[in-house]
């Protein structure tokens, strides 16, 4: 599978991804207060990254596609650690129940409930990207937003639980119900668990990887959500719910370059120095094709978008989206360069230090910006800090490859033309399909 069309794999899969997440932000914007809303989104971009920072995901996708490890050993070992982790998440859950009263406790107890399916599928899911399962990866993550949406619908919508506290009681039920197909295809995982002897070996490997990601990532989160925090604190909760709409918007221009980060995952992996360095710059410019027409056509529609959908509650995210456009373009290629450094290379430290970078300069430009120009001052230290970050990636990977700096963002013709050809073959492929189906109702009808 191609670059370009293992990525329109992803995108489809992505494209869905985001249409479901935008009908939860329409269904959260149109049920719950601006106030009520803030605190469920800030619970759930908190809980969800903190899930994903206590997996084992980039030691099982590395293990798996870099030092090529059975992914029935790997799977089996990575849950032979994560599954007693998740159960102790859920008891310190209720624990805290018992500690803090009242609505406000209910939704601290809910949030922290809904982290053990995050790690358990989290840590699966590295196996299968590891493996090259794209369409199973894609699979896992859309059910998981399709039945939180559904519940949410019901419970919400209908039901009427139109509170902070309804919200994240639907979101945590379909976080455990969306393991159910991780456990079917994970069902040699479990075969090789219960035939085997722990690979104590194995486990401390992965441990000391994820220790080093999973530091990159509690970075890596506040890169991203600093922003937001630093709005809670200095311009309000209702602040908060405004900006965490712009974000969202914004956010989109990364649904391509992630599609690509997937389809490249064990191919990088896997590849020779040369090859994944390759792959690399081909993924970049292949973001840059998009990000750019992106940018632009969020920055000038996407305002006007969000007063529609959200409501006029909501008109004052457009000045710090058309900011924020600009800083989700610029730090688009970052997860490629990760990919590069952590899964082929394998330098998981390289995240953790433009991590620490980006939220230095974030942190200290908006403690300047917002208290001056509210959210849309909260925009402009992210963009700052996303541009920053954006250079000095770019810079150590063109070093560290010893690729030339026009192989990074100079499209070739063979780019474009990748396009076109795949278009060719799915035409081709349809028309095909189109005359077997045509040919086999032909034939029933015949005598």
């Amino acid at each position: 599978m191609g670059i370009a069309t293992g990525s329109l794999v992803s995108l489809i899969f992505r494209m869905n991804d985001i249409l479901m997440w935008g009908l939860i932000g329409i269904l959260t914007a149109r049920t719950l207060s601006v106030e009520d809303r803030g605190v469920y989104a800030t619970a759930i971009v908190l809980t969800s990254a903190i899930g994903g920072i206590s997996s084992l995901s980039s030691a099982t996708g590395y293990f798996v596609s870099n030092q090529k490890r059975d992914a029935e050993e790997v799977g089996a070992n990575a849950l032979a650690m994560v599954l007693p982790l998740s159960l102790a998440i859920l008891v310190v859950a209720l624990g805290t129940r018992l500690f803090v009263s009242g609505e406000d406790g209910q939704v601290v107890v809910l949030a922290v409930a809904s982290m053990a399916p995050a790690i358990i599928r989290n840590t699966s899911l590295g196996v299968i990207l590891g493996q090259n399962s794209v369409v199973k990866y894609n699979l896992a993550g859309d059910v998981a937003v399709s039945l939180a949406l559904l519940f949410l619908a019901v419970w919400v919508g209908v039901l009427g639980h139109r509170t902070a506290e309804g919200a994240l009681q639907a979101w945590t039920l379909a976080q455990y119900v969306s393991l159910l197909p991780i456990v079917y295809w994970g069902r040699a995982w479990w075969r090789w668990m219960l035939t085997h002897r722990p690979n104590t070996a194995l486990m401390r490997r992965m441990l000391r990887f994820s220790a080093v990601t999973g530091f990159g990532s509690v970075i890596g989160l506040l890169n991203y959500r600093v922003d937001q925090l630093l709005v809670i604190r200095l311009d309000g909760r209702e602040g908060a719910g405004i900006y965490s709409s712009a974000i969202a918007v914004a956010e989109g221009l990364w649904l391509f370059s992630s599609a690509i980060t997937l389809a490249s995952f064990a191919r990088v992996g896997r590849g020779e120095p040369s090859e994944a360095a390759r792959l690399t710059a081909t993924g970049i410019r292949h973001t840059v094709m998009v990000v750019i027409g992106g940018g632009l056509t969020a920055a000038i529609v996407g305002p006007y978008l969000i007063e529609i959908l959200f409501g006029r509650a909501y008109e004052g995210a457009g000045a710090p989206l058309r900011v924020l456009c600009l800083g989700t373009a610029l730090f688009a290629p970052q997860g490629l360069i990760n990919l590069y450094f952590v899964n082929h290379r394998g330098v998981p430290s390289f995240p953790v230090f433009i991590g620490l970078l980006s939220v230095a300069v974030s942190v200290a430009a908006g403690l300047l910006l917002i208290p001056l120009y509210g959210t849309t001052g909260a925009a402009w230290a992210t963009t700052l800090s996303y541009g920053v970050a954006t250079v000095v990636s770019v810079t150590l990977f063109v070093r560290r490859s010893r690729l030339p700096f026009v192989e990074v963002w100079r499209i070739r013709r063979d780019d474009v033309a990748a396009y076109f050809r795949l278009a060719r073959q799915l035409a081709e492929t349809a028309g095909a399909l189109a005359k077997r189906t045509k040919d086999g109702t032909g034939g029933a009808d015949s005598p």
